[in-house]
């Protein structure tokens, strides 16, 4: 059953949902800085629409990511399925070491052609794996939960989607050397958009991304994000948005990132960006490689900018 499960999941698209986990830790960040470059880089990354949809949702495949070189387990977490409703239950230890936690349950309200969901409910608690770790002479638990609702509303061709979502982490990080730091964190994102365009499952045709919200981690802070018809168009460019823009905004700065892979397709995946209206050139490595059928290796991805914003203070 898994993985039919998993098959569905990287054809359904998107999620909505709504809630208080999101809100509840946002509500406690500070406001981010942005007021310089790197400020904008860190959150152009990760504030565009897709990008936003795609690490939201890494959860649904955390079985598969954490399944070792000989799979995952069938028999942890457990799989129990009533109808239109699949659940994945914790507390238990798979044949790998981990141990998984909480539960997520997936409930599908109806299917449209091809098994492509059309409206579907997921839903997170405490839902994640903590497995031990050691770096140095100390050790402990590497662990990532997540919490909140996801789900998704409409037709194969347009969809609505928001996503109320808590991720926490814990784990021990390399400070030097010779010492490790145990690092305790959180990111949250309360987010709504559309997306105009049929999701192929390989990465092919043309959506546009409209959507808006707040998203932020413990160490970084909170922003404002808006996304406004993002164009991602594998047969225009793989590499970047083709159009487009996403509009930032944290303590009393707005930067808009300008999406140009369509006349300025580059590997590098340059976008151009603005401070306070003043245009300011180009910013590389603003992709949208989880724009379009995002496959569990772009959700992996997606998952590893996630902690990495939420730790770049231990590098600092």
């Amino acid at each position: 059953m898994r993985s039919r499960w998993l098959a569905v999941v990287a054809m359904s698209g998107l999620w909505v949902g709504c809630g208080g986990p999101a809100a509840e830790a946002l509500n406690k960040y500070k406001a981010a800085s942005l007021a310089s470059e790197t400020d904008v880089k860190e959150w152009a990354e990760r504030s565009s629409a897709p990008n936003i949809y795609a690490t939201t949702n890494v959860a649904v495949t955390l079985v598969a990511l954490t399944g070792g070189s000989e799979g995952a387990d069938p028999n942890c977490p457990v799989q129990k399925k009533d109808g239109k409703t699949v659940r994945l239950t914790g507390g238990c230890t798979d044949k790998n070491g981990v141990e998984w936690l909480g539960s997520m349950e997936l409930v599908i309200e109806e299917e449209g052609e091809s098994s492509a969901l059309q409206n579907a409910r997921y839903t997170y608690d405490n839902f994640g794996y903590q497995k031990p770790y050691t770096c140095g002479d100390k050790s402990g638990l590497n662990k990532i939960a997540f919490h909140g609702t996801s789900s998704v509303t409409g037709t194969k061709a347009k969809k609505e989607f928001a996503v109320d979502v808590r991720l926490e982490s814990s784990g021990l990080r390399v400070e030097g050397s010779d010492s490790c730091d145990t690092i305790n964190s959180s990111g949250a994102w309360e987010y709504k958009g559309t997306v105009d365009g049929v999701d192929s499952g390989l990465g092919e045709g043309k959506q546009t991304w409209n959507g808006s919200g707040r998203i932020g981690s413990e160490e970084r802070g909170v922003v404002e994000v808006a996304t406004k018809d993002e164009v991602v168009d594998g047969s225009v460019c793989d590499e970047e948005a083709a159009s487009g823009s996403t509009t930032i905004k944290s303590s009393g700065h707005t930067a808009v990132i300008t999406y140009d892979g369509a006349t300025d397709c580059e590997e590098a995946s340059t976008v151009q960006w603005s401070l306070d209206g003043k245009a300011s050139g180009e910013l590389e490595g603003v992709s949208c490689s989880a724009a379009s059928g995002p496959t569990f290796a772009a959700w992996s991805v997606a998952l590893l900018g996630a902690l990495g914003l939420m730790r770049r203070r231990a590098r600092r």
